[in-house]
Order: structure tokens, then C-alpha cells, then sequence
């Protein structure tokens, strides 16, 4: 059979997948990436990025209530640390699996089931009487709902092309970069007003909604089942008696079967050279994300500051502005930097790990007036410089890793956001009872020390693959003007 290389209008595509209707138009074949038109793509994009707000704003909605539930769980401080940190372990852990589920079963059906498991898992942490009853189920929570980041992120590979990733993701990511920080927000006000459980009510409400949202706006984007689709359009006919073609997909040959990969398979890409530093970096910054929010929560319920969960919630707004800007402007850049450095899929990352150099300075300048109670204003320039640098550089990599390894998109995104919250978990528990041992200011200059031994190691690592291009490129000219 000959098939035309026409333009298709993506909506009538749209109709062949979701709503079937006749189209008057000879085979043709189409881009698995131009099916859905630009405004549509981007309301999936906006749908998915509000679903995976909760994800983050889960953990910390409820910080600036922790001494609160200290009191009427009649637990220690650091259990009540520790739901915390539970919760970001199981995301981690729980999260390897998501990833190859959605690659195997599609990505619709696996963000609906685990909003269905959150659903019930809050229910339960909104009559927990007990700090153990709500340990175990905020571990659950965390395990369920991470299925919202990794494959939603899924998601948006399927539908966008790598030359518009970046910016895609860096939108998509906003809400998980900033939800840390508009968490303790809207959790001070709830919990100053209404009690630390309404914060999981609220939880339940938004997971429903989101639930709701990807129920009817969502279609699955997995590719092979969008060809299947294409392929194999309904036979209804109209009162024409028109059938509606099948449609072919450019990429066919590049697209495989689905097919479960083992959770574990993507770490064999953490001795992948070119890789590991940047997913190690990414790691690092997020898992001190979220022991500078949990310790400026402690902190500031502490001499001198002694602040009520309400101001403590307010103190995270400008780290949440910062946090929207860097994602917006690091997705930006990364696209930019991809276009100047064409030939080598690195140097998408190289201007994202030089801003990223803000992250050590924020840290040390959060510990130092942390440790000697300097003005509240301080500590939180602090966390501004700091998020701004996180953002930004969790942006790039999130898109590099989906343009150098596009066949596993989903199970690396999934390494990826398992070693961040995992990373996040582990360093809490390692941290709560250190920073009563050696106090913020040293503690925090570990982890500065920490954050900027790896960007270096990272930044190298980039600048060598730019040269040996290069040297390549130079290389073959050369011999090409041999006779």
C-alpha cells in the first residue's frame, strides 16, 4: 500500500484515538509526536503537573505542625522527624516500580490505580491516633503517590519532541520543585487553624480531583498503544458509510513492544560515566531540598526566632518563588545550551551545572546564621540562593537523560526520582540527631562541601565529552581533505 506523507490536523487525530469519528482522507503517515495538537499537548502537560504537586506538597504540608502532632501523638521529636523521612524512602523504593509498570501497561491505567491506593492510605493517616499508625501509612502514601512524578514525567516524553523537552519539563517539574515549598505554606494556615489532620483532608480532596482530571483529560500517550490505535481505528460508520483510515507512524520501526524491565536493571547507568555524576548531583541537591526544610521547621519553632506553624508557612514563599523561576528558566536554558552544543548530548547540561554552583554558597550561608540565630530574613536568603541552584540544575538533567536514553525513559526517570527522595529520606535520618551533636553551621558545610566536590566532578565530566567531540569532528575533517 502507498501512503502519503500529508499533513494530518492533530485534532482529527485526537478524534481517532479518544473519540472516534470519520476522516475523508487517503492512508497517510504521521509523526507519533504531531497526533495531538500544540494547545492539546499542553493542557495534558498542565493536567499532569497539577497531579504531581501532591507528590511533594504530601510531605511537607504538614512541617510546620510537627511539634503539634509531637504533642497530640505523644511522640518524640524525632519520630515525628521520621514520618518524614519514611515517607520519602518509601517514595524512592516504591518509585523503581512505577516507572517499569508504566512502560509495560501504559501510563493512564498505572496513574489511576495509585491515586486510588492514596485515596485510602490518607484515610487512615486522617484517624491516626497513634505516631506509629502514622509512620507506617505515611510510608504508604509516599510509595503510592510517587507514581504521579515518574510516570507522569513519562508522559510528557511520549508527547514531546527532545528539542522542546526541556521547556516541557521544566514546566512540568515546577509544581515538584516548588510543592516542597508551598507545602508548609497552606499546611501552616490549615494546621494554625484547624488542626494538623485537616492537612491530610486536604490532601485526600486534591488527590481525588487529580484523580478525576487524568480520568477524563488524560489519554495514554504510551506510544505503542497510540500505534495499535492508529493502526486499528474503530469500524463504526457514519450515515455515509465512510470508514476511518488507518493511520502510520513515522517512528514504527524505533517503536518496540512493551515489556516489564526489572526494577533494578536502570542502575547499571549509575557506572555510566557520562552519567552517574549528574543523577548523583541531582540527588545530593534534592535530599538537601529536604533537610533544609525540615530543619528550618525545628529551627524556627526554636530560640530566638520561637515562630508560630502560620509564619513559619509564610517563610517559605520566596524560597517557592525561587524554586518556579530556576525550573522555568533552567528548562529554558537547557534547550539554549543543547542548541550551541548540537554535536555532544552533554552539553545540554553545562550551563545548568555552572548555576547550580549557588547551591553550596545558599547552604553555608543558611547553616552559619541558622547556628549563630541571626535575623530569620538571613537563614531564608539562604534557602532562595539554594532552591534557585536545585531547580535549576534538576530541570536539565531530567531532559538530558530522556534525550540520551529514550527507549528507557521511564525506568531511568524512575532511578532518578527513587535515589532523590531516597537520598532525601536517608540524609534526614542521618541529620536529625547530628545537628544536635555538631550544630547547623558545621553540618551544613559538610553538605555544601558535599554538593560542590560533585558539580566539579560533574562539570568535568561534560567539558571532557564537549573536547573529544571536537577532537572528532576535527579528526574527520581531516582525513576527508586527505586525496
Amino acid at each position: 500500500m502507498t501512503y502519503n506523507s500529508q499533513t494530518i490536523d492533530p485534532t482529527l487525530i485526537s478524534k481517532t484515538l479518544e473519540s472516534p469519528t470519520t476522516i475523508d482522507h487517503t492512508p497517510s503517515i504521521v509523526s507519533i509526536y504531531d497526533i495531538r495538537s500544540t494547545r492539546r499537548r499542553l493542557f495534558i502537560l498542565i493536567t499532569l503537573s497539577f497531579s504531581g504537586l501532591i507528590l511533594p506538597f504530601s510531605d511537607t504540608v504538614y512541617l510546620p505542625a510537627l511539634i503539634e502532632i509531637e504533642h497530640d501523638l505523644h511522640a518524640s521529636t524525632t519520630l515525628v522527624d521520621y514520618t518524614v523521612s519514611a515517607y520519602l524512602i518509601a517514595a524512592g523504593v516504591v518509585g523503581l516500580l512505577w516507572g517499569p509498570l508504566g512502560d509495560r501497561y501504559g501510563r493512564k491505567i498505572i496513574l489511576l490505580i495509585s491515586f486510588g491506593f492514596f485515596v485510602a492510605f490518607t484515610i487512615v493517616c486522617i484517624l491516626a491516633r497513634s505516631i506509629i499508625v502514622l509512620l507506617i501509612f505515611r510510608a504508604l502514601q509516599g510509595g503510592a503517590i510517587s507514581a504521579s512524578f515518574v510516570v507522569g514525567q513519562s508522559v510528557i516524553v511520549d508527547i514531546y519532541r527532545s528539542e522542546n523537552l526541556g521547556f516541557a519539563m521544566g514546566l512540568f517539574l515546577v509544581p515538584l520543585l516548588v510543592g516542597p515549598i508551598l507545602g508548609p505554606f497552606i499546611g501552616g494556615a490549615l494546621s494554625n487553624w484547624l488542626g494538623w489532620r485537616s492537612t491530610f483532608i486536604t490532601l485526600a480532596i486534591l488527590a481525588v480531583l487529580s484523580a478525576i482530571l487524568i480520568l477524563v483529560f488524560v489519554p495514554e500517550t504510551h506510544h505503542y498503544f497510540v500505534m495499535k490505535q492508529l493502526r486499528n481505528p474503530t469500524n463504526k460508520c457514519c450515515s455515509n458509510k465512510k470508514k476511518i483510515d488507518a493511520i502510520e507512524v513515522q517512528e514504527a520501526d524505533s517503536i518496540l513492544k512493551p515489556h516489564f524491565m526489572a526494577p533494578w536493571r536502570p542502575f547499571v547507568f549509575l557506572f555510566d560515566i557520562t552519567m552517574a555524576p549528574h543523577i548523583i548531583a541531582c540527588n545530593i541537591n534534592y535530599g538537601c531540598l529536604f533537610i533544609i526544610l525540615t530543619l528550618m521547621s525545628n529551627r524556627a519553632s526554636e530560640e530566638p526566632y520561637k515562630l508560630t506553624p502560620f509564619i513559619v508557612g509564610v517563610c517559605y514563599i520566596p524560597t517557592g518563588i525561587s524554586s518556579l523561576v530556576g525550573s522555568l528558566l533552567g528548562g529554558y536554558v537547557s534547550d539554549c545550551s543543547a542548541k550551541r552544543f548540537s554535536r555532544v548530548m552533554e552539553g545540554r547540561l553545562i550551563f545548568s551545572l555552572l548555576g547550580s554552583l549557588t547551591c553550596p554558597i545558599g547552604l553555608l550561608i543558611c547553616g552559619w546564621t541558622f547556628h549563630f540565630g541571626v535575623h530569620i530574613v538571613v537563614p531564608i536568603l539562604g534557602i532562595v540562593i539554594f532552591c534557585f541552584g536545585e531547580t535549576f540544575l534538576f530541570t536539565s538533567v531530567c531532559a538530558f537523560i530522556n534525550v540520551k536514553k529514550p527507549a528507557m525513559a521511564g525506568a531511568l526517570l524512575a532511578l532518578l526520582n527513587s535515589l532523590s527522595f531516597t537520598f532525601a529520606g536517608v540524609g534526614l535520618i542521618v541529620t536529625v540527631p547530628l545537628v544536635k551533636l555538631i550544630n547547623y553551621g558545621p553540618l551544613f558545610s559538610i553538605l555544601a562541601g558535599l554538593n560542590f566536590l560533585i558539580i566539579i566532578i560533574a562539570t568535568g565530566v561534560v567539558l571532557y565529552q564537549i573536547r573529544k567531540s571536537r577532537i572528532v569532528i576535527l579528526t574527520s575533517n581531516n582525513l576527508n581533505k586527505e586525496p
